[in-house]
């Protein structure tokens, strides 16, 4: 597949800040198979003919720049959701890749993640009143949402649920949704006349269409909230993780979001070591097992009772730069890299890839 169609016009610009600063990506691809950039703007997604090509962007906090801020895989598609701008769905046999935006949604708020509830796709949308120069709510279904529907038929969203929804004021963000067991837990920050509240809920099913209140929903203390939600040891990871994961030194720290299709959120594995853990994402599904960390380390095992792990090391990045979430389509590994500084995100895109012959 190629990401060409997504690209809007004139879509490759020179570099004004210096190749140095601008250099993304520069060692070789894994078995020097091709690999296609692409970087992210206000406007959509564009086509770099190489890292240098990139232009230099404004840093601003992780929380307002477009950034991938999550994977999945809906209806069999593998989707990145993309702060600001959208879903973008791979290509498939029957159909090209497509980025679905909405006006009315996703240029004013903060995508925060991905979600199944039954058959539908939900993203949670949110509002950070610290870094977004105090953008106020209006009195709309679209201004005010924390949750909304995407019908991957027809690439459309829909709001569906806001903070009065959980009992609480229009003004309040829901700032973390996690699925954690049989239950869904969320926490809601409201900052008004100069104070901070945090509400924390827990509940056992999260609506996929408009409704008036949330059944069996209840408020949890903090302290229970942080028990609920903390992540789990790598050991208790699904068995085709572990054994994909087995060759890294076992002093080695690491943080995991992992990924699966069936899965109605994703869940953080993380394993203690020495030093400060790397930061990785991985899917477990039954077609393949993979995981990829920060530095571009790639490890890959097909579901089949005889496939041996692959390692593979993706182009490596200029200092200041990772790999965050990816998805495999077909034959080829796209990943998410971005610029960071802090808590704040320069240039961002994707990197598109083929896993090497061989490896299947």
């Amino acid at each position: 597949m190629s990401l060409a169609p997504l690209c809007v016009t004139g879509c490759t610009y020179r570099n004004q800040a210096g190749a140095k600063d601008s250099d993304a990506g520069k060692s070789a691809e894994p078995e020097k198979a091709a690999a296609s950039w692409y970087y992210f703007s206000d406007t959509g997604i564009h086509a770099a003919t190489s890292p240098q090509e990139i232009p230099a962007r404004k840093f601003t906090p992780w929380t307002e720049a477009v950034r991938v801020a999550d994977a999945c895989v809906i209806d069999g598609t593998p989707a990145f959701l993309i702060n600001h701008l959208g879903i973008m769905t791979t290509a498939t046999e029957s159909g090209a890749a497509a980025l679905h935006q909405e006006g009315s949604l996703f240029p004013a708020s903060t995508a925060g993640g991905i979600y199944r509830s039954g058959e539908s796709t939900l993203v949670r949308l949110y509002r950070n009143t610290f870094f977004s120069d105090g953008k106020a709510a209006s009195g709309s279904d679209s201004a005010n949402a924390c949750i909304a529907r995407y019908e991957g038929a027809s690439g459309t969203f829909t709001p569906i649920l806001s903070a009065p929804d959980f009992g609480l004021s229009k003004t309040a963000q829901c700032v973390a949704l996690d699925r954690i067991g049989s239950m869904w837990y969320a926490s809601f920050k409201d900052e008004s006349a100069g104070k901070v509240d945090f509400a924390y809920l827990e509940f056992p099913a999260l609506p996929t269409e408009k409704a008036n209140g949330i059944t069996g929903m209840r408020r949890i203390s903090k302290d229970d909230y942080q028990k609920s939600v903390t992540p789990f040891a790598f050991k208790d990871a699904p068995e085709a993780l572990v054994t994909l994961l087995a060759g890294i030194p076992a002093d080695t720290a690491f943080n995991l979001k992992v990924h699966s299709p069936s899965a109605e959120a994703a869940e953080t594995f993380v394993r203690d070591g020495t030093g400060t853990p790397v930061e990785g994402t991985a899917l477990v599904s039954g077609e393949e097992t993979a995981a990829l960390f920060a530095d571009g380390s790639f490890y890959f095992r097909p579901a089949k009772s005889d496939a041996k792990v692959a390692h593979l090391q993706l182009p490596a990045l200029s200092r200041g730069y990772v790999y965050t979430d990816f998805v495999i389509a077909g034959k080829k590994i796209l990943a998410a890299w971005e610029e960071q500084r802090f808590f704040e995100t320069g240039r961002a895109g994707l990197l598109e890839i083929s896993i090497p012959d061989g490896v299947y």
